[in-house]
């Protein structure tokens, strides 16, 4: 975690986990640790981008960082409301599901306010305990067609994953990775930046038991065809 600068406007804590952030932010490695601790159980509240109509779609405001768009991320409505503007329609969600889903991707909490902290995508899946992996563990070393799979995981991923006209194909394969795990690779093809890929798997995988790695890659509709089960036939 990164902290403001130590000069910062005025900012007075709305709720627990504002304290916890101001303790972090002038403590130790124990008020940075009970910081990070409380985020995923906490309250955090993101703006949808300009021109949804679907909050649940979750394209979302970003700030940039580095270069490149970062998710703006805030710790009450109010602290959304004075960095977005009063026109600004603040959308709360527990953290570690709103976590989860924007993880791939950098992301900023609070801009604009005296007390914040920008999280990369490894910080992320940090904060929720789930690394992660290194470059070369994200490709399986095989895949295959499976014989069985979690009951209802086919279904949904067809469902969701149908209904958005950007996803051009997809399949689910059975997979093996260097490390020796085993579980399920999704490969969908979708031209960048055109979908929503991790808003669609969670809502696929809501009432899933899934007890095995899932991975998700994102190709371009002109590669090759993918292995496994055919979720998404190839569509223009």
């Amino acid at each position: 975690m990164t902290t403001a600068p130590a000069a910062r406007p005025a900012f007075e804590p709305l709720n627990d986990l504002e304290r916890l952030l101001m303790a972090a932010a002038s403590g130790g490695a124990g008020e940075r640790a009970a910081f990070e601790a409380a985020v995923p159980d906490a309250e955090l509240w993101v703006v949808p981008a300009a021109g949804e109509a679907a909050a649940d779609v979750l394209r979302l405001r970003t700030v940039a960082q580095d270069g490149r768009p970062a998710t703006a991320v805030f710790t009450a409505r109010e602290r959304a409301v004075r960095s977005i503007g009063p026109d600004a329609a603040p959308v709360a969600f527990p953290g570690r599901t709103l976590l989860e889903t924007i993880r791939e991707n950098p992301a900023v909490l609070n801009p604009g306010h005296g007390y914040g902290a920008r999280w990369s995508s490894d910080a992320i899946a940090a904060l929720i305990g789930r690394p992660n992996p290194a470059p070369r563990d994200r490709y399986p070393t095989g895949v295959a067609r499976p014989a069985s799979t979690p009951p209802g995981l086919v279904d949904n991923l067809t469902r969701e994953l149908t209904a958005e006209p950007a996803v051009k194909a997809a399949w689910l394969a059975l997979a093996r990775w260097s490390d020796g795990e085993q579980g399920f690779l999704l490969d969908i093809r979708v031209a960048p930046g055109e979908a929503a890929i991790p808003v669609l798997i969670n809502r696929a995988l809501q009432g899933v038991t899934l007890d095995a790695r899932l991975d998700v890659v994102v190709g371009s509709p002109d590669e090759a065809p993918g292995a496994g089960l055919e979720i998404v036939p190839a569509r223009g």
